[in-house]
């Protein structure tokens, strides 16, 4: 059960434990007070000609060492972004070629592809790709044959190889 509530068994306010009114401050106020800590920041924080000189001390204060670091990872970076670029330009100019040959626009990257294959220190793109197009003209088109074969990893015969192996004496 519960007790009743007697007086005694409360805690009495402590006197002089009044609440006191809150201050209230007018726009000045205010102001004043933001402007103050905004001061109080800004003294810290330095202005652009500080960070300059900063920057530049500070660079003066690194090693030879740490310069050279710094200059050889920049001009590795920038090698690795110039070889990337030269070789997409490349493969621009190679596919610009082939489309100017005749070659159609969905074959351009296989024909790119196995001609690049052909180029060595002694022949360029342009003469492999010369060779390649006049030893695959007979047919008017790269034929690929992206078929698996049927029927237990055998391919299937043409009319022609079926006559062959009968010549030969082969049944199958």
């Amino acid at each position: 059960m519960s007790e009743p509530i007697n007086p005694e068994n409360n805690p009495t306010p402590v006197p002089g434990a009044e609440s006191t009114p809150e201050k209230t401050f007018t726009q000045a106020d205010v102001d004043s007070a933001v402007g103050k800590a905004i001061a109080r920041i800004k003294k810290g924080i330095p202005n652009e000609e500080e960070l300059s000189a900063f920057r530049t001390w500070k660079e003066s204060q690194k090693t030879e060492q740490e310069r050279w670091d710094s200059l050889t990872q920049d001009r590795d970076a920038n090698k690795a972004a110039l070889t990337a670029a030269e070789e997409k330009i490349q493969s621009y100019e190679r596919e610009k070629y082939l489309l100017l040959k005749g070659v159609p626009a969905a074959d351009v990257d296989y024909y790119s592809f196995k001609i690049g294959k052909m180029v060595n220190d002694e022949t360029t793109f342009e003469k492999a790709a010369e060779q390649f197009l006049k030893d695959n003209a007979s047919s008017g088109a790269v034929r690929v044959n992206f078929s698996a074969p049927l029927g237990g990893g055998t391919p299937a015969k043409t009319e022609n190889e079926t006559m062959n192996n009968i010549i030969r004496g082969f049944r199958k």
